[in-house]
């Protein structure tokens, strides 16, 4: 009898691993399923439309565009920001708040100053809980009927400073200075973006445009033409810049 009792017991062991091992994963295992597949998922709202062709406009003037933010989820959407790449790109609000199936305007204006062809403008909304939605603006900026130099309005003033004047404050190494305001039009290491290609150019050359600039499109940038850098910071970067090989 005690035999066939430790038989039993040991069958039961048996069904009861195998059971264990076959069955579904722990509770936290399932939860942490459940969080990647929320990171996954897509935001439960979108900008309508998400590509929006503006048009031409003449550089100088301001672009604008009205876009809408349309809640696509269950629950009430609340807006935390709207970002953009630049300074130059500003965007309104309708509302922050947006009920479910509901839809909001975002209002955005571009300055189209010291820009030229064609652009691209990326706005990204983000909601409470981090997740974000985007929406490109395209535009082809027209040549402007101005005379004469910018000496310091256009990009050294207004919104536009934040991006092309404030960031060089304080830097002293060419390298620095020119990730602080050059690299955004010319790329990284001077290879050349939405501006051309500054590799490879000698040192008189660079200093030239640098302190007296070319037109409209590349004002000055030496203080005593109202642009941001001074006799040391022009030194500093004319020198880093000659140095890269072409």
């Amino acid at each position: 009898m005690g035999v066939m009792r430790w038989s039993l017991f040991s069958v039961f062991i048996l069904m009861f691993v195998a059971a264990c091992s076959s069955g579904e994963p722990p509770h936290a295992n399932k939860a942490d399923d459940q969080d990647t597949q929320l990171v996954a998922d897509p935001p439960p709202f979108l900008i309508q439309p998400q590509h929006f062709d503006i048009g031409e406009v003449e550089e100088g003037k301001e672009a604008h565009a009205r876009l809408f933010i349309r809640n696509t989820g269950s629950f009430a959407l609340h807006i935390a920001e709207v970002q953009s790449a630049c300074g130059c790109t500003v965007s309104s609000l309708g509302s922050r708040e947006v009920p479910p199936g509901g839809f909001t305007t975002l209002d955005v204006t571009i300055d189209t100053t010291a820009k030229g062809d064609a652009i691209k403008k990326k706005i990204t909304v983000v909601d409470v809980l981090g997740r974000r939605a985007d929406a490109w603006l395209s535009l082809r900026v027209t040549g402007n009927t101005h005379d004469g130099e910018m000496d310091g309005r256009g990009i050294f003033s207004g919104k536009c400073a934040a991006c092309h004047v404030e960031p060089a404050a304080g830097k002293v190494k060419g390298e620095d200075i020119y990730g602080a305001v050059c690299a955004m039009c010319h790329g990284e290491e001077g290879r050349g973006a939405y501006a051309s290609q500054l590799r490879g150019k000698d040192a008189a050359f660079l200093r030239t445009i640098l302190e007296h600039g070319i037109d409209r499109r590349m004002p000055a940038f030496a203080q005593e033409k109202g642009g941001p850098l001074d006799p040391q910071q022009i030194d500093a970067l004319t020198n880093w810049l000659s140095g890269l090989d072409e």
